[in-house]
């Protein structure tokens, strides 16, 4: 599917441009991992506890730009399919932790590899200076858009 070329004023705009582009690679990200019964919004849970397991549902949410409700619906369907577990801490009964469980963590080294593959498909006609760019240039919008 392709779309058209920008013609509204608010279509020339970078946030649309940027949101209309996420949306496409978010859709074909979810493609690929249809296959493993994940989304993408899931395998960022699950790569942010590869990379640091047990953190708090309100720090993940953070940690990938979710709001409450969206992580905890994300945290209901992994953790009825296995891949996560809750657990309350001790000194603070009212925080919730999530942690991988094994297969968890086996689904994620099996999707890691397909999330970069994507990544390589999406900047395969750029060249290694554009993307080192492309990134900053998205960080740069990124601190300004949080007011940093």
């Amino acid at each position: 599917m392709s779309f058209e070329k920008p013609t509204g004023t608010m279509e020339k705009t970078t946030g649309f441009l940027m949101f209309r582009t996420a949306r496409g690679m978010k859709k074909m990200l979810d493609a690929k991992l249809s296959e493993f019964n994940v989304t993408s919004s899931q395998a960022t849970i699950l790569n942010t506890l590869n990379s640091n397991d047990g953190q708090s549902l309100s720090d993940i949410g953070k940690n990938i730009h979710l709001d409450k409700p969206a992580i905890t619906g994300l945290a209901d369907r992994m953790e009825h399919d296995g891949l996560v577990e809750r657990r309350r801490t001790s000194s603070d009964r009212r925080i919730i932790q999530l942690f991988l469980t094994e297969k968890g963590g086996k689904l994620f080294k099996k999707i890691e590899k397909i999330i970069v593959e994507v990544d390589q498909e999406l900047v395969k006609t750029l060249t290694d200076q554009e993307i080192k760019t492309l990134h900053k240039m998205l960080q740069s919008i990124w601190d300004i858009s949080n007011g940093q």
